[in-house]
């Protein structure tokens, strides 16, 4: 992949990446490792954060079926 293909600046911090190391995982670019691993542990969060609101809700009640 050439330098022109990723972008210039971190998805977790926006710190510039460096020419020499840098971190690409899940479709993102990351300047060190601690960014990447920052950016997995926030979206874990809001992903169990979410399937905790989606649990909490009630399911809705179901209809009775008309007697014919």
């Amino acid at each position: 992949m050439g330098v022109g293909n990723r972008p210039a600046a971190c998805a977790s911090c926006g710190k510039r990446l460096n020419y020499k190391s840098w971190y690409y995982r899940n479709g993102k670019h990351f300047c060190k490792k601690r960014c990447w691993v920052t950016e997995s542990q926030k979206v874990a969060k809001e992903t169990k954060e979410a399937k905790e609101k989606i649990a909490a809700t009630p399911a809705p009640a179901k209809e009775a079926p008309a007697a014919s």
